[in-house]
């Protein structure tokens, strides 16, 4: 019996996912959702623990261990909003913006050889397949 294309592609991009993530740790240094994390207080300041979820798509609870054990390794730093006692800031350390420093070359080159000679318009297409499967999944998902 045949596999319909679509599960074929889901399942191609299930290892293409696992592929991603192992290969971007060994690259790096770094998980990927750990990366993120620092990433985006890297370019976005200092952000709540609740704005971080947001914008990141993860899972509120999941942030938190990610940032203990980030906060653990001395790169970022929590405290109360000093306008919302509710709110949990974080905000990168010295020794966090020295790390997203030093791992944006390496971040960089594992992109490059990631993506090794494939055309633009392929990239591009890819992008926009990406983006209407995931379009479509968080349609059936809602």
């Amino acid at each position: 019996m045949h596999e319909l294309p679509q599960l074929q592609a889901v399942q191609q991009l299930g290892r293409t996912y696992r592929a991603l993530m192992s290969s971007f740790e060994s690259s790096t240094g770094h998980s990927m959702p750990r990366w993120r994390i620092l990433l985006a207080l890297h370019r976005q300041g200092e952000l709540t623990q609740k704005q971080l979820a947001q914008d990141l798509s993860l899972d509120p609870a999941a942030l938190t261990r990610h940032i203990k054990a980030i906060e653990g390794d001395g790169w970022v730093e929590r405290h109360s909003d000093v306008n919302d006692n509710r709110l949990t800031n974080v905000a990168l350390t010295d020794a966090g913006r020295k790390v997203v420093a030093d791992v944006m070359p390496r971040r960089l080159a594992f992109i490059e050889q990631a993506f090794g000679d494939m055309p633009l318009e392929k990239i591009q297409e890819l992008s926009t397949t990406l983006q209407a499967l995931e379009r479509g999944l968080r349609q059936s998902g809602a």
